[in-house]
């Protein structure tokens, strides 16, 4: 009982977090959604009472444009009025002169009435009789031309007074002249107009201005804005204050609105509106508090809600980051435990392939040796064979460590598919004969010739599901089927094939929990001697690198009857796979064209020195070795060597400096420089190239991939083993009688198993065949070109019509 207590309480502490996790969530949530929409509420509340109030200041402008343009319109009517009877229209001023002036003092807002002929002379009210003109004047040309008309403001010539024209035409009494006889003006002072535009405000220190036609002040209440008899009114259009000048030219082109600007350094509304009557517009200034102060109830109110909304989310961060300080603490020492693990294999990884890179350098130098024995040769391929195991193995902890921080990158290649199974076959073939067991390979008839995919890895997913099949498999077979099940649509360019793989076999099966666990690093499964056979990274691997190609790994199993494991990918079509092809089928490189070239070997490990420099001294290079980069800088400088292969980690001077010293001594900078290293660092290899390396070589080196490097850099053209050149093509050779009979086949058995090679298309063990025959006995040499020229093409029907032929002959 107290044994069950316990456990439950662990479990109530265990789940405690995630329940408080959880409510302080909801919590958080619930007060975050209903801050939001309040906060939206208030937003839209504020907008509407804004827009309320801004109109409420809007309206004041428009009452003072109404009130001005009824006081203009009834001046108007008066004018025309008068300018309609018979005493304006005779023109004689003497008899006019004591009527206008009566209806002057009748009226009492006109300050003078005038009465111009079509020349412009005039007489008014005022002076009588006046020797100036006016037919320069705006208002006087647009009465002429028969319309009414409210001027701008303007200096009178007669009285020196600002005044505005309202004028009218004259007509005759009869009808058959079209044109005025004349303009009658009614001239009224800007006093009236002024007393207006002052008494529009909105709250304090708010005023108001009105502009003509030219952006210049009617009324303002500043007064160096206003026009005098000494100086014309500045137009606010050229003044230095930008948002004044933007207002007084919305106000010219008779545009009306409300809007918020900076105003003599405050901000402030700005609310305009034109008249109709005259060519002006009036606007009033209101400071933003005149407007806005009556929100600043709602504002408290928000900003109260929103401080209670920040303090419980304030309360609730503060709990979760205390929290999440312990998480990351947590994390810190995970990451620290992790970064030290990858520290460890990288080092661990360094460590282990320098010896390795000398184990299999020198096991690639014995083999390419003619003078080695056969025997000697077998135990040689099993050193090999055996440093190549390690480095698998090596290479699988790095590649998860890879896929694990997401560097793994697929690199994919254009590959001869039918050799490329054939080689995964092959090697499982001698897997399962060791066992004692059936391997059974079912392609399809329907396969693409070349794919596009990168090689390294699908071989790896291959060997890897192959290779547990056979393990776990002590008695009948292992069985790999590959097939077709779908050709997509092409999207114009290039066809894809959608291919299923299956490996089946009858071993011991996996049981269903153990399923869920097969696919875990370093999981595994099955009895215990089985499981000190390997690490436990293949599956993991295998899985991911699928994902990775866009797929998955599907598996079914039963105790005691066996496993299937099968994926399905889309491969596109390769159609530059021939190349890569007979490339890998050449013969052995035994030398080179032209002059020798000199190559500096800088590396502080003299194993790694002695690989390099017996793998290219038989094919005639100069090779010259340093143990660190300091003498590698003073050879170079000396030698001036055509190459140089320089490891990275050195004492006194390492890769990277002797690098940069090299790319700054003028007389080389230019050689070329291959860096060669067992780090697995990308950082180290992007550095290395940064630097001004042309090219990085991993360690273990590969013979082949430095001799490709070499042929790339140095421009070289090798010379071949048995070199012969292409003859004519191979159904002529076979119909030849005269080759032919000049061709001496080898044996039944022999000739047996090169038609099952040919079958199973398997071009790079008749080519290996080939070798054999013309090393055993000369006679068989032109059977063994012959066959080597037709297994170069990779034509399995007439490599089969060639054998078949001298098989039935040889019987």
């Amino acid at each position: 009982m107290i044994q069950k207590n316990s456990s439950l309480s662990a479990s109530n502490k265990k789940n405690h977090p995630s329940r408080n996790l959880l409510i302080r969530f909801i919590l958080g949530g619930t007060t975050l959604i209903v801050s939001i929409s309040a906060y939206f509420s208030y937003q839209a509340t504020r907008n509407l009472m804004l827009k309320d109030l801004r109109q409420s200041a809007f309206l004041e402008v428009q009452r003072g444009v109404a009130e001005i343009e009824e006081w203009l319109h009834v001046r108007q009517v008066e004018v025309e009025t008068l300018a309609n009877t018979s005493t304006v229209r005779s023109l004689n001023w003497s008899v006019a002169e004591p009527y206008l002036k009566a209806e002057a003092k009748r009226i009492n807002e006109f300050f003078l009435f005038q009465i111009a002929t079509p020349d412009g002379s005039y007489s008014n009210t005022k002076v009588g009789r006046s020797n100036k003109n006016i037919q320069d004047r705006d208002y006087f040309q647009k009465a002429i031309a028969g319309k009414s008309d409210i001027s701008d403001p303007f200096i009178s010539r007669s009285t020196g007074i600002p005044l505005i024209a309202i004028s009218t035409p004259i007509w005759s009494n009869s009808a058959s002249n079209s044109s005025p006889i004349g303009t009658f003006h009614g001239n009224v002072k800007v006093d009236h107009i002024g007393e207006v535009v002052n008494s529009l405000q909105y709250g304090t220190n708010s005023y108001a201005f009105a502009l003509n036609s030219q952006g210049q002040a009617i009324v303002h209440p500043n007064s160096a804005l206003m026009s005098t008899v000494e100086e014309p009114a500045p137009s606010l259009l050229k003044i230095s204050d930008r948002n004044l000048n933007a207002i007084a030219q919305r106000m010219v082109n008779k545009q009306q609105g409300i809007e918020l600007m900076e105003i003599d350094g405050t901000q402030k509304y700005v609310a305009y509106l034109p008249l109709t009557q005259a060519n002006w517009s009036v606007a009033l200034v209101i400071p933003r508090q005149n407007i806005e102060s009556r929100l600043q109830f709602l504002d408290l109110i928000a900003l109260i809600v929103g401080g209670l909304t920040v303090t419980m989310i304030t309360v609730l961060w503060q709990v979760q980051a205390f929290e999440q300080g312990e998480l990351k603490k947590s994390k810190a020492a995970a990451d620290t435990a992790n970064h030290a693990k990858s520290e460890f294999l990288a080092n661990m990884s360094h460590e282990l392939r320098t010896p390795l890179n000398g184990i299999l350098g020198c096991a690639q130098i014995l083999l390419r040796s003619p003078a080695l024995p056969k025997q000697e040769q077998y135990h040689v391929n099993i050193i090999e064979q055996c440093g190549s195991h390690l480095l698998t193995l090596i290479n699988d902890i790095l590649d998860l460590s890879k896929i694990e921080a997401k560097k793994l990158e697929l690199h994919p290649d254009d590959v001869h598919f039918p050799s490329f199974l054939q080689g995964i076959v092959e090697i499982c073939h001698i897997r399962a004969k060791q066992k004692g067991i059936s391997f059974v390979y079912k392609p399809a008839i329907n396969l693409p010739t070349g794919i596009h995919v990168d090689v390294k890895r699908f071989r790896q997913v291959l060997l890897n599901l192959l290779g547990n099949a056979i393990k776990f498999t002590d008695q009948g077979q292992v069985t790999f089927s590959i097939e077709v099940i779908d050709q997509p649509p092409s999207d114009g360019q290039t066809v894809k094939y959608r291919l299923r793989c299956t490996v089946e076999d009858t071993g011991i099966g996996i049981t269903p929990a153990e399923l869920s666990q097969i696919f875990l690093p370093f999981e595994q499964v099955g009895e215990k001697k089985r499981q000190a056979e390997g690490t436990g990274l293949g599956l993991a691997i295998t899985r991911q690198l699928i994902q990775m190609m866009g797929s998955d790994i599907h598996v079914q199993s039963q105790i005691g009857q066996g496993s299937s494991f099968w994926f399905e990918l889309e491969i596109p079509e390769a159609t530059d796979w021939v190349q890569s092809a007979m490339t890998a089928s050449e013969k052995q490189i035994i030398g080179f064209e032209g002059s020798p070239y000199t190559i500096l070997m800088v590396d502080d490990r003299w194993e790694n020195r002695t690989v390099i420099t017996n793998l290219l001294q038989p094919l005639g290079f100069n090779v010259v070795e340093a143990s660190n980069g300091k003498e590698g800088l003073e050879i170079a400088i000396a030698l001036k060597p055509d190459l140089i292969i320089t490891d990275l980690l050195m004492p006194e001077m390492d890769g990277f400096e002797l690098i940069k010293h090299l790319r700054h001594t003028p007389e080389i900078q230019d050689v070329l420089i291959i860096v060669s290293s067992a780090s697995v660092f990308e950082a180290d290899k992007y550095r290395s190239l940064q630097a001004g390396g042309n090219a990085f070589l991993t360690k273990p080196i590969q013979v082949d991939e430095l001799l490709h490097q070499l042929e790339q850099y140095l421009n070289l053209v090798w010379i071949y083993k048995q070199f012969q050149p292409d003859g004519e093509k191979a159904k002529e050779a076979i119909t030849a009688n005269s080759q032919s009979a000049q061709l001496t086949p080898p044996s039944p058995q022999i000739l047996q198993e090169l038609v099952t090679l040919a079958s199973k298309g398997n071009f790079n063990a008749i080519l290996k065949w080939a070798d054999q025959l013309e090393e055993r006995d000369t006679i068989f040499a032109l059977f063994a070109n012959e066959l080597r020229q037709l297994a170069r093409q990779f034509d399995e029907d007439l490599i089969l019509s060639f054998l078949t032929k001298y098989a039935v002959e040889t019987v």
